[in-house]
């Protein structure tokens, strides 16, 4: 089935808010995908780009691309315009619609660039379109990019099958009723916040879009708009708990909370157990998954509080042993496993065994067949719920001229510092080194501060 076909049955008439604060109803969205569908299906299987901020216009291009037999491959926002360009180019992209502000001069030679009279800014279309092997994104319906262990980003590949394979897994296992309000506060663009709402979407709940930058504005969002249920990574609890007031309020109506996007310290989970007494349900998963794959019932978060908890429905774990170590490796498999990487098979072959997917967690399971996560097997670290390698950062500012040496400390906290060493320092190699960051990382890649230090062969670690 098409997944935008699967999400919006039964919408056609629903005269339900999809946002509390907005106009839009379900039976308004029903009809402008169907309007966008005829218009996009003159293009035959191309790969469509897009990136919005959390938007009624994210949603209507995300499902009128699929809607269409076309392949939508999202990029989120916030990267540095030369990255839009690079992965436009080494992906093929022909047609890409953005709320970005790009300059003109930066796609000229490559794209037409035209205002648009609808909710988004730029049409970004090929000068000549580059054709694509249809036989090659057989069933492919949308394409997510995620952070390898060189720091690059890989194309994610998933068909409608595995979009709705795990839309129906989860929920199974989440309480996700039509009358819930959920307050969006991670990005569309990203898998875990792109499965909230493809889940809640299908039974018709309403949003309120969080778009404030100040992640304490939720607490006020929750009461005003009487929101139930709340997603969020590591840092958004973490930042909440450490740094309001959330603990001390009442929240009458929240039914239940999830938590994804890497682990949370059991400190955090136990004030959250307490507070919210049976509705914290701790999450497990990865891009190439859908993205979720385990989850552990709040029932059982003072038990198995370090635990990932046990496969959702239709989800297999396997315990890999690693050659020569005494750890495993967490392999998952079924109908939600991606189809594979974006042009590159060698990575797609290397990730599987067995038709198993390898995750890159060391993993152990318990007697009672809950599962943990021990460590990566890589150096790939998570921050803010994105994969990030510290030591290609690192590497790349290394390249610039006046550098000799570079070290990054990512905290427990999310802060990460950045120390530089030269051989002569001056006022303008602050503002130069942040001006690189800027042109070549996404944000949740740069780091809160820069220290500038003189370079004389001493032992290049950084102190908490």
């Amino acid at each position: 089935m098409n997944f935008c076909k699967y999400l919006l049955k039964g919408k056609k008439k629903l005269d339900k808010k999809v946002f509390v604060n907005q106009n839009y109803t379900y039976s308004q969205l029903f009809e402008d995908v169907q309007s966008l569908t005829k218009s996009l299906k003159v293009f035959d299987r191309q790969i469509i780009g897009i990136s919005f901020e959390n938007s009624y216009s994210f949603i209507i291009f995300y499902l009128s691309i699929i809607n269409s037999n076309n392949i939508a491959l999202i990029i989120e926002k916030g990267l540095p315009t030369q990255k839009y360009f690079e992965l436009l180019n080494k992906y093929k992209v022909n047609l890409f619609f953005t709320d970005s502000k790009f300059d003109k001069l930066d796609f000229q030679k490559d794209y037409k660039i035209s205002k648009s009279e609808e909710n988004f800014s730029k049409i970004l279309r090929r000068n000549k379109f580059k054709k694509i092997d249809k036989k090659y994104f057989k069933n492919v319906s949308l394409i997510l990019f995620t952070s390898g262990s060189t720091g690059e980003k890989k194309g994610v590949m998933l068909t409608n099958k595995n979009l709705v394979f795990n839309t129906n897994s989860i929920l199974k296992i989440l309480p996700i009723k039509k009358k819930d309000i959920v307050n969006l506060v991670l990005p569309m663009s990203y898998s875990f916040g792109l499965s909230i709402v493809n889940t809640h979407l299908k039974v018709g709940s309403s949003f309120l879009l969080h778009n404030s930058p100040f992640v304490g504005s939720v607490i006020n969002e929750i009461q005003d708009y009487n929101c139930t249920c709340f997603y969020g990574v590591p840092s958004t609890f973490q930042i909440l708990i450490d740094r309001t007031n959330f603990l001390k309020k009442k929240f009458k109506n929240i039914n239940f909370l999830a938590q994804a996007g890497g682990e949370l310290s059991s400190f955090y989970k136990k004030k959250l157990g307490v507070k919210f007494k049976n509705k914290l349900y701790v999450m497990y998963g990865a891009t190439e998954a859908s993205p979720r794959l385990s989850c552990l019932n709040p029932k059982m978060l003072h038990k198995k509080i370090s635990s990932i908890g046990k496969p959702i429905n239709g989800v297999k774990f396997k315990l890999f042993k690693l050659r020569n170590s005494k750890y495993s490796e967490l392999g998952v498999s079924g109908k939600n496993i991606m189809k594979g990487y974006l042009y590159d098979k060698k990575l797609t072959d290397k990730t599987f065994k067995n038709n198993y997917y390898l995750t890159g967690d060391i993993a152990t399971k318990d007697k009672s067949g809950f599962y943990y996560i021990l460590k990566r097997k890589d150096k790939i670290l998570k921050r803010f719920g994105y994969k990030i390698q510290t030591a290609m950062i690192e590497k790349k500012i290394n390249q610039l001229n006046f550098v000799k040496k570079s070290k990054i400390k990512l905290f427990k906290d999310n802060r990460m510092i950045l120390k530089v060493y030269v051989e002569n320092d001056s006022n303008f190699l602050r503002q130069e080194i942040n001006d690189f960051l800027r042109s070549n990382f996404s944000s949740y890649e740069i780091p809160n501060q820069i220290i500038i230090e003189k370079f004389d062969n001493q032992i290049f670690n950084l102190k908490e």
